[in-house]
């Protein structure tokens, strides 16, 4: 929802040697149609709020994707069934209750391990081996897995510390048959596989590349680590389309496994919406962008008012033994990376939460007509 505003000052600069705000960066629609390009004004405080409360909305429904859990459901908060729910054992028949411990998913535990670090567990081998699993698995299943489309989903503050691991690891120095013959890895030659990594945003299993995807929405842990802090996480594999796999009911077919979608509002409450215009010329409620969201204005009296904004998403995955995680992997970043998720991470933008008051170019409704 939007901060409350006042009719009368929507667009009214608190000082006129203040500029109009620009954004850095275009401002989208879900879709990615640009709404207002970078550099142009905002020209007013109700487009403003808009832009944040869409924004913050998006933002935490990229966090629920990963940690929504319907049990924190509270009012009009109602969480989704995120991933760390669906990849997951324990899985059980809806209906009877049995355990159904084939459809489990693979779950290996890092330990709070640095990656890279002396004595941590390979991340090369924890990887690969949720990777072969979930081939192996898609083999004796009937399926072809050369054709099966698996990710690797991990948060950026990550994926330096994997990145170099992994160049390193994928080639260790071997012992051959002979204890008296070590062969050694070029250093170069490593750097060189690390920067293909990082620039083809890939990892290398068993001679095949699997794409990789950074999402900042991944919950990160900070945890001390001698004079430094840690930042840990988990490395996620999905597969996400398995051509031949048989579609249920709503799925995209064409062998989509995992994917995600929302109620249709427009489908929802079209007829309501009409009703609305028919009868009194207008509608309290609206649905923009194809369905994806409800808003509404909400007036408080005299010229105060906001506008709510409802959409309900969800991610779903119908073969969740054909992924996997791997939960507490550590990393000691030498850079920073801004925590978009607010959870209070030392990595926000500018170390730390910040705080605008509300009439800095604009005036709000409260708290600065209190009494007015």
């Amino acid at each position: 929802m939007t901060d409350e505003m006042v009719f009368d000052e929507i667009g009214v600069r608190a000082n006129r040697n203040v500029p109009t705000l620009a954004f850095y960066g275009n401002l989208t629609d879900p879709s990615g149609n640009i709404l207002i390009r970078q550099g142009e004004p905002v020209t007013n405080m109700f487009t403003l709020q808009a832009a944040a409360a869409a924004y913050n909305l998006r933002r935490q429904v990229g966090v629920d994707i990963w940690t929504g859990n319907p049990t924190g459901n509270a009012g009009g908060r109602w969480f989704m069934t995120g991933f760390d729910l669906l990849i997951n054992t324990g899985k059980v028949d809806a209906l009877t209750g049995f355990a159904c411990a084939a459809l489990d998913s693979i779950i290996a535990n890092y330990g709070n391990a640095i990656v890279g670090a002396a004595g941590s567990p390979s991340i090369v081998a924890q990887v690969s081996a949720i990777v072969r699993s979930i081939l192996y698995r898609i083999q004796t299943a009937g399926f072809d897995s050369s054709t099966a489309l698996i990710d690797i989903i991990m948060h950026p503050t990550l994926w330096d510390c994997v990145a170099d691991a992994w160049a390193c690891e994928y080639g260790l120095t071997c012992q051959s048959t002979s204890t008296t013959t070590t062969m050694n890895n070029d250093s170069l030659a490593i750097a060189q596989l690390r920067d293909e990594f990082k620039n083809g945003f890939f990892l290398r299993i068993d001679g095949k590349n699997y794409p990789v995807t950074l999402d900042n929405g991944i919950t990160v842990t900070n945890l001390p680590s001698g004079s430094v802090t840690k930042r840990c996480s988990s490395i996620y594999v999905i597969t996400r389309v398995l051509p031949g796999a048989p579609q249920v009911t709503d799925s995209p077919g064409g062998g989509i496994i995992t994917w995600g979608e929302y109620q249709d509002m427009q489908a929802s409450g079209g007829s309501v919406i009409s009703w609305f215009r028919k009868t009194f010329g207008a509608s309290i409620v609206d649905v923009t962008d194809g369905g994806r969201f409800a808003i509404a204005p909400d007036h408080s009296g005299g010229f105060c008012f906001d506008v709510r904004i409802l959409t309900k998403p969800r991610v779903r995955m119908t073969m969740p033994q054909l992924a996997g995680r791997v939960t507490n992997v550590c990393c000691v970043p030498l850079g920073t990376y801004p925590d978009v998720t607010g959870s209070g991470g030392i990595y926000e933008v500018d170390g730390g939460p910040s705080f605008t008051p509300p009439n800095y170019l604009y005036g709000d409704c409260w708290p600065t007509h209190v009494g007015t």
